[in-house]
């Protein structure tokens, strides 16, 4: 027996080999049968596969088949008639044998040849209410760890026989189970194969955190934004289907991952098809200005603030020289510090445990905001102006794109505090420049402002008028 270096095993099939696999598992399970005269041995892996199922639905039928003559009769018996098993397959090589037992099978050895039939066992968690992707209306099933339960939700929600599943294996210790899914007359077939292609790219050890994912489907390409849309809905991931997208779903991932994505995509919520197309759209709108309020208003106020008070209305003027009389740093400083602060915050919160998180959100915010204007640390419109930014960042459906827009928005104040309104625009232009230079699976990220897409991107139309 040998293991090449890409993870497969090559050799005969036999008990031997199989041991010298798998024999210093805690968890390998083998038993030897002796049925009318022939030696079978019996292998699983225990909490992948059910004991109860192999008893009933393997074990079982082989017992009673002991008037079979030969070895070859009892293998063909097993795999065609006496046992009533649903699902049963001939394993070509050491390789198949392998792959079946940690996908959940049981393997019975019949000399050099072996059947493997699914044992595997129940559900180790049901499907849930989504978590982050909350709405009032639509169904409340999300994705879970196992891919199969995932593609069968998909399958309850598009009902259709052009719904197809390219399913193959990636990592070469991980093995994990990848299923392409896309429906057949709606997909554009370049996009398929192009997906295909990426993933048989894919040389890897093991498959199994998200950004492994997303940076070897996606190509790992240096920017912040996200080049391919994550998603724990059921229902967003079968529209972006019906929309002509491919998806990709990940076993041991409760996420769907839809491709290609551009800014219109990454600005929708799931809310979008669940309210009046009027309402959705002044929402829709309402994002946008919260996306451009988030990124560019700590910046402005530092501009403002350092370089062009003059171009403040006078009252305003005089409010924030009155702010800023007893505070000793610099408005960069204070910016900066509060964002910082921020981002430090939100991190914390998102590693504590919900209810603690909670707490610490609101004394965070409240406790040492205001104890650092009253000790003349920060002056209260930095705080105004942060806080403001933080809160419009939270409007944004996608906390990918979210995100990257954080670690700009820090950048650009960087920049206003150096050139003033001149480095915020000059920070602007950049970050056009980079989006308009992103692709993904083919697709321009800015593709819905530069066609006649811009209108449906800005605007939730009527129904019946996208069909």
């Amino acid at each position: 027996m040998e293991r090449r270096a890409d993870g497969t095993y090559v050799g005969e099939i036999s008990h031997e080999n199989i041991l010298a696999i798998f024999g210093a598992a805690g968890d390998f399970n083998r038993r030897e049968l002796l049925v009318g005269g022939h030696t079978l041995y019996i292998y699983a892996i225990d909490g992948l596969t059910s004991g109860g199922f192999i008893s009933e639905y393997v074990v079982k039928p082989l017992m009673q088949d002991a008037h079979a003559a030969t070895l070859e009769e009892l293998y063909q018996n097993a795999l065609r008639s006496t046992v009533y098993n649903s699902v049963a397959g001939e394993c070509k090589d050491l390789n198949t044998v392998a792959s079946r037992l940690v996908n959940g099978f049981c393997v019975v050895l019949f000399g050099h040849r072996a059947l493997a039939f699914e044992t595997k066992t129940g559900e180790k968690r049901s499907p849930s209410a989504p978590e982050v992707e909350n709405t009032v209306k639509g169904p409340k099933d999300a994705f879970t760890e196992t891919v199969r339960t995932n593609t069968s939700l998909l399958r309850r929600h598009l009902r259709s026989p052009a719904l197809g599943l390219y399913e193959t294996q990636i990592g070469r210790e991980s093995l994990t189970n990848v299923s392409l899914a896309y429906l057949e007359g709606i997909t554009d077939p370049v996009l398929v194969e192009r997906m295909k292609q990426r993933l048989g790219e894919i040389d890897i050890d093991g498959l199994i955190s998200p950004a492994a994912v997303e940076e070897y489907i996606s190509g790992s390409r240096p920017t912040a934004f996200p080049l391919l849309q994550f998603t724990e809905r059921t229902d967003r991931f079968a529209q972006g289907l019906l929309e002509g997208r491919v998806g990709l779903l990940v076993d041991g991932l409760p996420l769907g991952y839809l491709l290609p994505v551009d800014l219109g995509y990454l600005m929708s919520s799931p809310e979008d098809r669940g309210t009046d197309y009027l309402s959705a759209s002044f929402l829709r709108i309402l994002r946008y200005g919260a996306l451009l309020i988030g990124l560019l208003l700590p910046g402005f106020y530092v501009a403002m603030a350092a370089f062009h008070p003059q171009m403040l209305p006078t009252p305003l003027l005089l409010s924030v020289i009155e702010s800023k009389q007893s505070v000793p740093f610099p408005t960069i400083f204070e910016v900066l510090g509060l964002l910082l602060a921020f981002e430090l915050l939100q991190e914390a919160s998102v590693a504590l445990p919900s209810s603690i998180g909670q707490s610490l959100s609101i004394i965070g915010g409240l406790v040492v905001g205001s104890a650092a204007v009253e000790a003349k640390l920060i002056s209260p419109i930095a705080l105004i102006v942060v806080a403001a930014a933080g809160i419009c960042g939270f409007a944004l459906p996608g906390r990918g794109f979210a995100d990257a827009l954080r670690l700009w928005r820090l950048i650009l104040a960087v920049l206003s505090s150096l050139g003033g309104l001149f480095g915020l625009a000059l920070g602007g232009l950049c970050l056009l420049i980079h989006l308009a230079g992103l692709q993904s699976l083919g697709t321009a990220y800015l593709a819905p402002f530069s066609n006649v897409r811009g209108k449906k991107a800005l605007l939730r139309m009527r129904l019946k008028d996208e069909e």
